[in-house]
């Protein structure tokens, strides 16, 4: 198999009109040299029949149960063949039919973790170009716009599932601290993010920093 530049993997639980915007917005890319995978958990929507009617358009795709957002993103690892692996999850989309081709052809374009701006129905948010330990105490970078190499997840393990809903941050910081990777910033809004998801549900806010 020729390897490809990128895998776009995006999980899915019961969000049948979030995952229809996210997979157009993913299938009428003018860049085309990735593979598609989508972990649903088990949807009892209308997710998984969506799905099958686009499944010519998907590399790959299961429903079935798991334990959680972490871990459906470590199935997706798991199946991904990309030399860099972007996580766009049900309801966050592409910003515009160019977005891959811009944000790959970048100047800037280099790197073992690439990270973008993103943009909400009104605004957005811009991260800075050189991190440190603070960043991270304050907050973190967003998966949706960043593109990992293959081999961090090969050399660091897979996401941390003993978390609800800060893996992600949890992974970036141990990469971040371990240095082995070079951290680039490119300044273009890769996605527009869902601000409806479940990072985003004040019930979770204070439970942020707690395992389950």
């Amino acid at each position: 198999m020729m390897k490809l530049l990128l895998s776009i993997i995006t999980i899915n639980y019961n969000n049948d009109k979030g995952l229809e915007s996210t997979i157009q917005s993913v299938i009428s890319q003018t860049y085309q040299d990735f593979e598609y995978l989508i972990i649903d958990g088990g949807s009892t929507d209308e997710s998984v029949v969506y799905i099958e009617s686009q499944s010519n358009k998907i590399d790959y795709w299961v429903s079935e149960p798991d334990n959680g957002i972490y871990s459906a993103m470590n199935k997706g690892i798991a199946k991904a063949n990309g030399e860099y692996l972007l996580f766009l999850n049900s309801g966050d989309t592409l910003n515009g039919s160019n977005a891959l081709k811009k944000f790959i052809e970048h100047q800037d374009f280099q790197g073992d973790i690439i990270y973008g701006d993103y943009k909400f129905e009104i605004g957005g948010k811009v991260y800075p170009d050189n991190l440190s330990p603070l960043f991270f105490i304050r907050t973190s970078l967003p998966h949706q716009s960043t593109f990992f190499k293959r081999e961090v997840f090969d050399i660091m393990g897979f996401y941390d599932e003993r978390y609800k809903i800060v893996a992600d941050r949890a992974f970036y910081i141990k990469c971040f601290l371990s240095n082995q990777f070079v951290f680039k910033h490119i300044s273009y809004p890769l996605t527009v993010f869902d601000l409806s998801g479940v990072s985003n549900d004040p019930l979770h806010k204070e439970k942020q920093f707690f395992r389950k």
